[in-house]
């Protein structure tokens, strides 16, 4: 396969999206950075150039609007810029009970973590066929293998990201165009640290840095992955997970969840 050059990573500003930035800079790409915060991209645009003279289009994007997808795609045409990876990155958390929880915010989690994210699967995936080379990553979580009490809407939006990366890499066996699903475990961002006091219940050998989960991310990207998990305790825990009656994990994650 030659060389994908242009990248485009969604929620790029910041977290896991600014380190797989910087990895995708140190292997030459060229990268289009998405994200709501303009001047958070226009600064890490600066840092990316200067440090590995790269070039970076800064697209300033509110993908929770529910039309994002095809405008930013119809933007990207009309500048002539072609993308061969995609990364779906954006999302965002909200721990409560789903009773208690904010309806709008809500509503615009589900938008951004799944709609979104299939919106942009859609638009950009066509001309990749086309042309019979690409790559979309999208990011999951362990939360994708299991029910997550008090956040149990993010968790399912998980699940789909992951239901719906397997599916599609099928429906794209043979095309050129592969697709991989990298499920964080618990990674030391600012989602954490604003996750309402969970982050302190979390062991420190639980807890991935984004710099070395993105690394490892790009690689089974490159290679073709399906699905990429990181770190052998988070592994573990989704064979659990997966392997022992699904009452009992949702029993214990209920447990968990009272606690944190």
């Amino acid at each position: 396969m030659s060389f994908l050059k242009n990248v485009l990573i969604t929620g790029a500003s910041e977290g896991i999206g600014r380190s797989l930035a910087e990895v995708f800079a140190k292997h030459n790409h060229e990268l289009i950075l998405v994200a709501r915060n303009r001047q958070k991209l226009n600064e890490l645009a600066m840092y990316l150039n200067a440090k590995y003279a790269v070039t970076c289009h800064v697209y300033p994007t509110d993908l929770s609007v529910v039309d994002s997808a095809e405008m930013l795609f119809s933007q990207l045409t009309k500048d002539k810029i072609p993308i061969d990876i995609l990364v779906n990155n954006a999302g965002m958390m909200q721990i409560e009970k789903l009773y208690l929880a904010d309806t709008e915010k809500l509503n615009q989690l589900l938008q951004l973590n799944i709609q979104s994210l299939v919106n942009m699967t859609r638009q950009f995936v066509p001309p990749m066929v086309a042309r019979q080379a690409g790559k979309v990553l999208n990011v999951g979580s362990i939360a994708s293998f299991m029910p997550t009490p008090n956040f149990s809407a993010y968790g399912a939006s998980k699940a789909f990201v992951l239901s719906f990366s397997e599916g599609i890499s099928e429906e794209l066996n043979g095309t050129g165009v592969t697709v991989t699903c990298v499920c964080p475990g618990i990674t030391q961002t600012n989602m954490l640290h604003q996750a309402q006091g969970v982050e302190k219940y979390i062991p420190r050998f639980l807890k991935a840095h984004p710099d070395s989960l993105a690394s490892e991310a790009y690689n089974a990207l490159m290679k073709g992955e399906v699905v990429f998990l990181d770190k052998l305790a988070n592994k573990l825990l989704v064979q659990w997970a997966t392997h022992y009656p699904r009452w009992m994990v949702r029993k214990v994650n209920g447990l968990f969840s009272k606690f944190s």
